[in-house]
């Protein structure tokens, strides 16, 4: 584990904050591989609801990889490294609960794919959402960062971010659907959107998750009959059935 990143369990919300604040919470390999471990033990803890993923310090969400990374970097390092990034990121969009990014400021490269990654995105107004590597590295994106990027922002978007470098504000962002909340109090509106997910139902929120990972992952029709059987036969439906008959709220279990 990272000591730039640090996982915190408070009952059901396990946090992770990217601790760089000085280096605009850059990512480094170590905090690649922790974002990885956040996942699996967000996963294995089934008291876990929601994972929240923000950067410290106020000015960043994660602004890229640290370029000291790429040192001695040749062709295949590269290949290799996208291929990390690829898992990581594959990682996060696999987890099991809600994840909300709450993003302050720079939101680029890596930080990007992170909280594209996200399920909901809180932002303050100064955010910033890119990939500015054709006037910094020069390096490209993986096929499969290319495809969330278009997933969310569209293709023209995807293209003029690349081949201009850029930077979007929270308001095309928004425009585009990337953030769904825009607020001064990031940190309250966080909460409070964590409240809510809380309050709904474990299994709906994640079959709409796996449902749309398949789909997005696939080029046409998925089957998700495993998916809607989980559900439809799981005790919360029979509950939320009988509460909603009844006109009483559901006490959700996840079962």
């Amino acid at each position: 584990m990272s000591e730039d990143l640090h996982i915190e369990v408070d009952g059901p919300v396990l946090s992770v904050t990217f601790d760089r604040p000085a280096q605009r919470n850059a990512m480094t390999f170590g905090m690649y591989q922790g974002l990885v471990e956040a996942c699996e033990r967000a996963d294995a803890d089934d008291a876990v609801r929601v994972v929240v993923l923000r950067g410290a310090g106020g000015k960043a969400f994660v602004a890229g990889t640290d370029i000291a990374q790429f040192a001695g970097f040749d062709g295949p390092r590269g290949v290799a490294y996208e291929a990390e990034i690829d898992a990581t990121i594959g990682r996060l969009l696999a987890v099991t609960v809600p994840v909300v990014a709450a993003i302050d400021g720079f939101c680029i490269g890596g930080g990007l794919a992170i909280a594209a990654a996200a399920d909901i995105r809180v932002a303050h107004p100064t955010a910033t959402f890119g990939y500015p590597i054709a006037r910094t590295l020069g390096n490209t994106l993986s096929a499969a960062s290319f495809a969330l990027t278009v997933r969310h922002f569209g293709h023209a978007r995807t293209v003029d971010m690349l081949m201009s470098a850029r930077l979007l504000d929270v308001e095309e962002a928004r425009a585009a659907g990337f953030v769904s909340r825009v607020t001064e109090d990031v940190t309250g509106a966080t909460a409070e959107l964590v409240e809510r997910l809380l309050a709904n139902a474990p299994l709906t929120q994640w079959a709409a998750k796996e449902t749309l990972r398949r789909l997005h992952a696939s080029a046409g029709a998925v089957d998700a009959a495993d998916v809607l059987d989980r559900v439809y036969g799981s005790a919360d439906f029979a509950a939320g059935v009988a509460s909603f008959t009844s006109r009483q709220r559901a006490a959700w279990t996840g079962r």
